[in-house]
């Protein structure tokens, strides 16, 4: 009588331990799928709605490099005539 006891103990918790392993799988499911909507639905409340460039204006600037490319264009070619 005392192995039928001790191996029906062994099935009573055997089978406690595997329900409350099911339990635990299915609340952790439940409770990663609330976080992802939580996380789904909050997505864009900490993003700045006016995300914006400034206008950048550059001066005018000559930045052809064969504007100056003869320093002696100016200069008289024959100075006797």
């Amino acid at each position: 009588m005392n192995k039928k006891l001790l191996i029906v103990v062994l099935v009573v918790v055997v089978l406690a331990l595997a329900l409350g392993g099911y339990y635990w799988k299915i609340k952790t499911q439940k409770s990663s799928a609330q976080r992802a909507a939580d996380i789904s639905t909050n997505i864009g409340n900490n993003v700045s709605p006016d995300v914006t460039t400034p206008a950048v204006t550059l001066p005018n600037t000559d930045a052809n490099p064969y504007n100056k490319t003869n320093p002696f264009s100016n200069l008289k070619t024959n100075p006797f005539k």
